[in-house]
């Protein structure tokens, strides 16, 4: 039996890009964005901090993730890069998780204290589709949480 990748790990990111890049639900979403997303993870259960950024282009997205040990001080003290990305989403594992889960939607993190979210507000509202169908693409993959 295959070992199932850790939420956040380089190797269930490369995973969710091939399975954003087959769904077509996600390609529907998509068709008429183009932009960069940047998603910060802190504290996984795993001792990192993670990003990876999701270059979203008319239905098709490339993601690049990095892991470091936690605390990751130069991501996590990082200016925001309007010029570099759509948006940039930070929150500790434990919110990514409840999202993954269907703990929590898409809004309901928007509106969370420890969810923080940089970009253009209502761009990114008009992007609520994009990262619903990015979320419910990761919520049917196989993976672990801690």
């Amino acid at each position: 039996m295959t070992e199932l990748h850790g939420y956040w790990t380089p190797g269930f990111t490369k995973l969710y890009e091939a399975a954003l890049n087959a769904d077509p639900a996600f390609q529907k979403a998509t068709k008429s964005f183009k932009g960069t997303f940047l998603f910060r993870a802190m504290d996984t259960p795993w001792g990192t901090d993670a990003e990876t950024t999701y270059e979203v282009d008319h239905g098709t997205v490339v993601a690049s993730p990095s892991v470091r040990p936690a605390p990751w001080v130069e991501m996590r003290n990082a200016p925001f890069d309007k010029h570099a990305h759509f948006a940039r989403a930070t929150a500790p594992f434990a919110i990514w998780a409840k999202l993954d889960r269907g703990e929590m939607n898409v809004l309901g993190a928007l509106a969370s204290p420890d969810y923080h979210i940089e970009g253009p507000k209502l761009k990114i509202a008009r992007a609520i589709p994009v990262l619903n169908a990015m979320s419910a693409v990761s919520a049917r993959l196989p993976k672990r949480y801690a």
